[in-house]
């Protein structure tokens, strides 16, 4: 016979396995049927989930298409005269206990007005349209102060083209008598812009590449393990095909085939489970994240990559497995069980993840390379897959020490450990990694997030003395009543004080440093600072500390001519009566820079047109919605004031939308890896069923077996905990050293993460009990 003969025979010789391991997963009797079930439901998780991520491109696509079409700024910088086809807009955009409220208050000028994306008409002044979320948010229990403040009729509801997510709060309010030009109100012709993306900033990007590999190496971790439920059974039956005639190359072939036929019926339950999941996304809002179910389209060649990458996965995976055992015609050897395991190669593997990331990116503009990326992304891999490597060595090592003593749940629970630790270390693998992303994104988001004013990070504070804050409230309404605003924010309920002055900017004419005055009365310009004296026409110069209260004469010179604002009016500067001292009930505390308080006879009917109405309020934190009601206040006396308080941390959006991404993202891999462990755990008192049965009828006790389930699912995990803090650590404080970024950790957030994933494995055995009563009856004795 010929060569070529031989070799078509033995290719077809594999074909011919390959199909007789798929009807054996199919037609295999009830183990082979448990087996390929579960395969295929852990399969098909993971394909859910990875569908997901291949649909996060579209979604973003839609995502900056909705946000292109809502433009509602004139960025021409051409003039737009009135006429019929024209609106004006205003933002009257608030909170409501940290959500955030997109408001815009609208007036055609004519029938032609070109409508806002998502609305029908516009609202007559005084109504509003609403969002289909913000209009359950006012009908909540719990919201009186936000229908206070938005007490208008509601006319209609935004429909999807005018919203980013089902899950965000939009309204539009009909206005009347608005100028352009004043409190923030600018004429369009039309809604809409497109515009060419910004490349995000080098901290943004890490942090972009570092949550896509944090979120799908679980992923990819929990297929492996799903790829190889059943494997005792699978190489049982193997060995019975050895007895009868069949060589290694065909016992190989006939795994693979059922190891195929497995991951495509998962590849397919995937598909189903990500288009039903999809049609009930919009219900869903994660991190204050929401999606429309068309959003979530998978891009057909990530789509075609994933199934490729599953398949190749569990092919790879389950050669992996068979070349630790030898399958013999009379059973099963495993070559695992007396080798001690080696800890030189699976130190080396995390440790040439560092090597790599501390030698991947020499400055942050790297980060926008395809090289810098890949050695990055190398890196991280590296690391993650090396809490896979080091714990199993780790279990090894504990078990050995601690076997021997205790009670008889631990000696029963450590015994096992020690015989089969690896499939104990396989369903913890999931969630040690996923840890390890959590905490190394964690680490990421407090270095990047903390200013470099700040000393420590963030973290959580206990009960302490009631603090002092201020807000500011602003409107530029150019009618200078901020004397009847005063009082209503003083008799706002948990408000201390409120002073109010008109205030402005001024430089000089060749657009110097820009200066402010604030306008007030005697009165309140004494809350303000501490003043010697007060009359009429007085001016004060409040200086900063560290320049002895010298006056600067540089700006303020009387008959200084100034200019208000960007391309205001000139004004000229009055005489200065004395320096002043700032208070503690200034809203902005600390002056930076040297401040102008004047009189009204002082700063003139000029400075007094131009001044924006300003409202500063004290208020102690004793009260969660305090801030909330003097943003009611504002809301109330005019839509178009501005609330703000200095001394709340100010994010930025850009990180904020990531880290919301990211979070949800996070949220739904630790599900995963839940449904993982479970699995994992049922699959496992599948196999020792019979081995269970025969305890109890020697006279174990049942909540002696259910104590060693228990250990020995918080003993791998415990010790998986461990790894990965210290590698998600070790991680996070290496990609802040890419960008330059201190070392910052956020202690309390860090064993929150670690406490989540220690409660998973305490619900999940608790999971698995009625399993394992089942498992324990007289019936459990019977064998085939």
């Amino acid at each position: 016979m010929s060569a070529s003969v031989r070799g078509g025979g033995r290719r077809f010789g594999g074909l011919r396995a390959l199909g007789f391991g798929a009807r054996l997963a199919l037609t295999g009797g009830r183990d082979g049927a448990v087996r390929t079930a579960l395969m295929a439901v852990g399969v098909g998780l993971g394909v859910a989930v990875l569908l997901l991520a291949a649909s996060v491109p579209t979604a973003r696509h839609h995502r900056d298409e909705r946000i292109h079409h809502r433009i509602d700024t004139n960025l021409d910088d051409r003039v737009i005269k009135p006429s019929a086809g024209t609106v004006l807009v205003s933002d009257i955009d608030t909170v409501f206990r940290d959500k955030e409220i997109r408001g815009r208050m609208v007036q055609p000028e004519g029938s032609g007005a070109p409508l806002p994306p998502g609305v029908q008409r516009y609202p007559r002044p005084g109504e509003m349209v609403v969002s289909p979320a913000l209009r359950k948010l006012l009908a909540a229990p719990g919201s009186e102060l936000l229908r206070e403040r938005l007490a208008h009729p509601i006319a209609g509801e935004v429909g999807d083209r005018g919203l980013l997510g089902p899950g965000e709060y939009v309204f539009y309010l009909g206005g009347d008598h608005m100028v352009d030009g004043v409190a923030g109100t600018r004429r369009l012709d039309h809604f809409g812009k497109v515009y060419p993306k910004k490349p995000l900033s080098p901290d943004l990007a890490l942090l972009g590449i570092a949550g896509i590999v944090v979120l799908l190496v679980p992923v990819g971790v929990f297929i492996a393990a799903a790829v190889r439920f059943g494997g005792e059974h699978r190489d049982r039956r193997l060995a019975a095909l050895r007895l009868v005639g069949a060589d290694r190359r065909m016992t190989a072939g006939i795994a693979a085939g059922e190891a195929v036929l497995s991951t495509a019926v998962g590849i397919v339950l995937g598909a189903i489970l990500f288009m039903a999941g999809r049609q009930f996304i919009g219900l869903a809002d994660v991190q204050g994240l929401s999606v429309f179910p068309e959003d979530l389209t998978p891009q057909p060649l990530l789509a075609v990559l994933t199934v490729v990458a599953v398949l190749t996965l569990s092919l790879v995976v389950t050669r992996l497995a068979m070349n630790k055992v030898a399958v013999e015609p009379l059973g099963v050897v495993r070559r695992s069980g007396g080798a001690t395991r080696r800890l030189w190669w699976r130190i080396a593997v995390p440790l040439l993840g560092l090597f790599l990331l501390r030698t991947s990116v020499r400055n942050a503009s790297d980060l926008h390379d395809t090289a810098g990326v890949v050695l990055v992304v190398a890196g991280m891999l590296a690391l993650l897959v090396g809490v896979t490597t080091v714990l199993p060595w780790a279990v090894e090592r504990l078990t050995g020490l601690c076997g021997g003593f205790g009670p008889l749940s631990w000696q029963l629970a450590v015994r096992r450990l020690q015989l089969s630790g690896e499939a104990a270390t396989r369903t913890v693998n999931g969630i040690a990694v996923a840890v390890a992303g959590a905490v190394a994104l964690q680490t990421l988001f407090t270095g990047i997030a903390q200013t470099p004013a700040d000393s420590t990070p963030r973290a959580a504070h206990g009960a302490s003395a009631p603090r002092t804050h201020v807000g500011v409230a602003r409107l530029d309404d150019r009618k200078g009543d901020v004397e009847r605003y005063v009082p209503v924010f003083a008799a706002t309920s948990g408000v201390q004080q409120a002073v109010g002055f008109g205030e402005l900017s001024v430089s000089t004419p060749d657009g110097g440093f820009p200066q402010t005055v604030r306008i007030a009365d005697c009165a309140q310009l004494r809350l303000l600072a501490s003043l010697p004296g007060c009359s009429a026409g007085d001016a004060f110069l409040v200086a900063p500390p560290g320049t002895g209260g010298a006056h600067d004469m540089t700006t303020w010179k009387a008959g200084t001519t100034l200019r208000i604002g960007a391309d205001g009016p000139r004004w000229t500067t009055p005489p200065i009566t004395a320096t002043a001292r700032a208070t503690s009930a200034d809203p902005q505390g600390v002056f930076p820079e040297r401040m102008l308080l004047a009189t009204p006879e002082a700063a003139g009917p000029t400075a007094i047109a131009h001044a924006v109405s300003t409202v500063g309020v004290t208020y102690t934190d004793t009260d969660r919605d305090v801030q909330d009601r003097i943003r009611t206040t504002a809301a109330r006396l005019d839509p178009s004031f501005t609330v703000g308080f200095p001394g709340q941390p100010q994010g930025d959006p850009a990180l904020g939308g990531i880290k919301r991404a990211l979070l949800a993202g996070v949220t739904v891999v630790l599900l995963l890896i839940a449904a993982s462990m479970l699995l994992g755990a049922l699959e496992q008192l599948r196999d020792r069923a019979r081995v269970l049965a025969v305890l109890i009828a020697f006279g174990t006790r049942r909540r002696t077996l259910g104590g060693s389930v228990l250990w020995q699912t918080v003993l791998p995990v415990a010790l998986g905990l461990l790894v990965a803090g210290l590698v998600g650590t070790a991680l996070g404080g290496t990609l802040l050293g890419l960008v330059g970024k201190p070392a910052a950790y956020d202690w309390s957030t860090l064993l929150a993460i670690a406490g989540l994933g220690a409660a998973t494995a305490v619900v999940v055995t608790l999971l698995t009990l009625p399993t394992l009563w089942r498992s324990t009856r007289p019936e459990g004795l019977r064998h085939e």
